[in-house]
Parts: C-alpha cells; structure tokens; sequence
C-alpha cells in the first residue's frame, strides 16, 4: 500500500474515532443530551430498555440512559395529581410509556421496569418528599438501584422538571442521579429508615427542621399546561359565541401542549378555518391508540394508515362550530386535545 493509501486509512481513522468522541460527550451531557430513539422501539419498555443499554458497558451508565430518557420524555400529570384517588391512578410502566405522563409512583415502576429488563438491582422507595420551593411534604416515590456493589438513590420525577402553579416545566437535570444520600434526605424521607442510607439515620422530626437542598433549573424549561385529560378542553384565547368560532378566519389551527409534547405532526388540513362539509384529516401521532375529529356533537375517528406507523388518515364531514382533535394513548381511556378549528 502506498503513502496516499495509507493517509486515507488514517483519515477514515480519525473520523470513526471523533465520532465515538462525540457520542460519549453526548452521554456526559445528561438528561437533555439523552439519544433519539427509533419509533419501533418506544412502544414497549422492554425493547426501549434494550436499546437503550444494549451498548451500556457499565451497570452505572445502565441506569443512567433509563434515568435520562425518562427525565427527558415522560411529563409530570397534574390533572392525575389533582383528579379525585377515586378516579383510580393507572401507574403501570406500560401506561406511563403509553401515556407519556404519569405522578411520581409512575414514574418509578417504570424505571423499575426498565432497570429490570437491564438486568439491575432496583427497589421503589416510598415516603414523602418536600417541595423544593418550601410546599409542605406530601407522599412520594422514587428509585434505590445497586451499582458497583453499592445503593445508590435516585428521582426520576424530580430530574424532569417541576411545577409551577398550574404548569409543569419539563426541565431535566442529573442532579437527582445518584444523589449524594445527605443532600437527598434534606428533601426526600423514606418510610423505611434503611433507604436514608446514611451512617446515622435522623427523625422526622429532625427532617422537619431541614432546609431541602435544591437541584439547580435550567431556565424556565418547555412549560407544559395542565389539562383536562378525561376529554374536556379548557377555552382558548380568542373564542365568542355559543359555538366559540372566532371572527377572524384563522389562518392555523390552534394548538395544545399535547400536540407538541406528544410529537405531532399535521400534514392536513393546515388552515384553521374550515368550510362545512367533507374534509380530509392527516395527522402523524406517535404512540397514539386512536385520533378523534369532533364536530357538530359527533366524534369520528382517523383511520390508521397502512405501513405508516402512528399515521392517522380519514375524510370527515364538518358541521359549523368548534372542531376538535383528540387522541387517546394506552387503555386510560382519557383523550388528549391535540388541534381545535372553527368550521363556517
């Protein structure tokens, strides 16, 4: 081989070696650095936790990915939070991977879940934790996972952000991955005193009179409203009248937050005022179980595309009024408003 062949090996060399650079600086990141993963591959736990740590050579950066993916995908549910404990709360790690969105007791099985399938020690730990802006404790859930011989804690919940009145930032940190025990106990005390992990366990007593140490925020983070998941849509700015049709023809549909957190893409109709009759709706909803239009008090729903994964696609008769998108993830049951037209 001559010299010239022997400095494009070397070239294709440096190429493949700056790229295995970058991908582990991608890891080092943390949570918002967390890899895309392939469609096919997020609609079971298993096959997420597969691809996810399949290359992990460490059980440490095992539990890293799952705890990074879940901090940057699965959005804190208030309406969950707040709904009344008769309504029943559906926590299992299908569900929440389904349904994107969960209360803290979610989002612990589902790393407990993952971490399983990774072939890790994990326990869900329970008891209550202390807002970080000085709420008063209320009952919580979080995750202890054996690494390198020793437990070590970690909250899923608090590492994807925080709320904040009736919004929920997503705004994922690695400051709750691996948390040093002493730090963690200013904020999270577990009903189980072993779980503390600390030489010389404390009260709660003791934990009352502690100031919580608080995980740095990232800004304001993606503010994600609350909504109403059992179908009910909140007003939106700019609605009049009984049927809610604005003036103005609108030149875009409006949209929800779970049109943008859920992945949507619209590919029809894109103008947001829309004339009655027969009208075709094209919609990409990943991980959806159905998409509905609404109009004139029926619900009609989009025909899922052959071969085309999460593509939703039907022509539906518009009456005037108010014309909804809704989707529905998982067996809850609950829809989701993605898009909302006038219709003239």
């Amino acid at each position: 081989m001559g010299k010239s062949g022997t400095g494009v090996e070397l070239s294709q060399m440096r190429i493949v070696l700056i790229a295995l650079m970058l991908l582990g600086m991608a890891w080092a990141r943390g949570p918002e650095a967390a890899l895309d993963v392939p469609l096919q591959y997020q609609q079971d736990y298993n096959k997420l936790a597969d691809y996810l740590t399949g290359t992990a050579n460490t059980p440490r950066l095992k539990a890293q990915r799952i705890y990074n993916w879940i901090a940057s995908n699965i959005n804190y549910d208030l309406y969950m939070l707040r709904a009344p404990k008769s309504s029943g709360r559906d926590c299992s790690p299908a569900t929440v991977l389904q349904r994107r969105q969960s209360v803290c007791q979610g989002y612990a099985t589902l790393f407990e879940a993952m971490a399983k399938r990774a072939g890790l020690k994990v326990e869900i730990v329970v008891g209550i934790g202390r807002s970080q802006d000085g709420g008063q404790p209320e009952s919580h859930a979080w995750n202890a996972v054996m690494l390198d011989g020793e437990w070590k804690l970690l909250d899923c919940t608090w590492g994807a952000g925080f709320v904040n009145g009736n919004d929920y930032h997503r705004s994922p940190s690695d400051f709750y991955f691996c948390a040093d025990p002493k730090e963690f106990l200013t904020s999270h005390f577990p009903d189980d005193s072993k779980w503390q992990l600390v030489e010389a366990p404390i009260s709660r007593s003791e934990f009352d009179l502690l100031s919580p140490i608080k995980g740095p925020r990232g800004g304001m983070g993606t503010v994600i409203p609350i909504q109403d998941y059992s179908g009910a849509v909140a007003p939106t700015p700019g609605s009049s009248g009984a049927a809610g049709v604005s003036g103005v023809p609108l030149a875009a549909p409006r949209r929800f937050a779970s049109f943008a957190y859920r992945g949507t893409r619209l590919v029809k109709p894109s103008e947001g005022t829309l004339r009655s009759g027969n009208v075709e709706f094209h919609l990409e909803v990943p991980l959806a179980d159905r998409v509905l239009v609404t109009t004139g008090g029926t619900s009609y729903a989009l025909v899922g595309v052959p071969g085309k994964i999460g593509q939703f696609r039907s022509l539906v008769p518009i009456s005037s009024g108010q014309v909804k998108v809704l989707a529905e993830f998982g067996s809850s049951g609950r829809l989701e408003p993605l898009l909302e037209y006038d219709a003239r």
